[in-house]
């Protein structure tokens, strides 16, 4: 079996950021939203997901970190440096077949 992509469009439904950390700290979050998948790639309704994945780096196309966030549809990425981010969002299944990449989304923290 094979997931289609997140969120029906295929990519996070948002994204936020910069959230300044409190106390003049410079950690910055950047929150992310997405739809869960409904169909397999072959048209069958999706029975067993298991959770996504949150794949994130400073270059466009290049994902230097992954997290593994369980069953959620949403996310916060915390402590990160000023600079521009991408991410993109995989699910997979009870059998750990996992989608493609959803489409990417970019956030650039001050």
């Amino acid at each position: 079996m094979t997931l289609a992509g997140c969120g029906g469009g295929g990519s996070p439904e948002s994204i936020s950021g910069p959230i300044g950390g409190d106390g003049g700290s410079t950690a910055n979050s950047a929150t992310l939203n997405w739809g869960p998948p409904i169909l397999n790639v072959d048209g069958t309704t999706i029975t067993d997901l298991a959770g996504y994945k949150v794949y994130y780096g400073d270059s466009s196309g290049y994902y230097t970190t992954v997290v593994d966030v369980g069953n959620v549809t949403n996310y916060t990425v915390q402590n990160l440096s000023p600079g521009a981010y991408f991410f993109v969002i995989t699910a997979y299944d009870v059998s750990g077949n996992q989608s493609d990449y959803s489409n990417e989304v970019q956030v650039t923290l001050q």
